[in-house]
């Protein structure tokens, strides 16, 4: 191996380790739930929200652009079926309030029936909110609904367009957990661009301020699959999910 020396070496060697330095600096992806292995080492739970006839949690190969893909599969007549929490090599990851996490992940429903969440910030125990956060289908829209302590939920983001069936769309949501009503916040892209909140409203914002740790709950997990829709058989595919420090991580 040829050894540099002098100014140019140094200068080299030094442009090399700002690199690395740099990478390391953004390389801030927490988890990575890649569709490779059984789905009880990457999430906390799946069996007891996904445990009725014909229903499943299974990785499949999608396009050969995706490759593999989380399939949840709902059957008609469940009302739901879903993983629980994050988990790496079966090592359950402690969320904590103060903190922030950014989630990111592709999404393609077999159907746009209405639904009760494709996604929850689900508490703990049903607390004094139950979940802060939700995103599920309404009148062929996705659709964001935040529920602050004892108060009812209210739609803060409708999807700028129908979601069609069978249509992969990104995903990326963000939130700092907070037990206080006003300390904490979530934010939302969809398809790369950062949506506002409660479009055309004096309040609407980007940064949607809010109560995201349930207490007495004692914190928040997030599930993906499909909850709801009762009467229908429905697929949720989903792909890349990760979770990280920034959105940048994940989207």
């Amino acid at each position: 191996m040829r050894v540099r020396t002098g100014i140019a070496g140094t200068l080299a060697a030094g442009a090399m380790t700002m690199t690395l330095l740099a990478a390391q600096a953004h390389a801030a992806v927490i988890w990575n739930a890649e569709a490779l292995s059984d789905p009880d080492r990457v999430f906390e739970n799946v069996g007891s929200n996904c445990s009725d006839t014909g229903n499943s949690v299974t990785a499949v190969q999608d396009s050969a652009a995706r490759g593999m893909v989380w399939r949840y599969e709902k059957a008609s007549g469940s009302n739901r079926c879903e993983s629980k929490g994050v988990a790496t090599n079966n090592v359950n990851y402690v969320f904590q309030n103060g903190t922030t996490r950014f989630f990111g992940w592709e999404s393609r429903l077999s159907s746009a029936v209405d639904n009760h969440a494709v996604f929850q910030w689900k508490s703990n125990t049903d607390g004094a909110q139950n979940w802060p956060v939700v995103l599920k289908m309404v009148g062929g829209h996705l659709t964001m609904l935040q529920r602050q302590p004892n108060a009812a939920e209210q739609t803060i983001w409708t999807s700028p367009a129908p979601v069609g069936a069978n249509s992969w769309n990104r995903i990326a949501v963000g939130m700092k957990f907070s037990d206080t009503v006003d300390g904490g916040w979530v934010q939302l892209w969809f398809n790369g661009v950062r949506q506002t909140f409660k479009q055309g409203t004096p309040e609407s914002t980007q940064h949607w301020k809010c109560q995201t740790w349930d207490t007495p709950g004692g914190g928040n997990k997030p599930k993906w699959g499909v909850y709801g829709a009762k009467d229908h058989s429905v697929i949720h595919s989903i792909n890349d999910l990760k979770m990280g420090n920034t959105v940048e991580d994940v989207d």
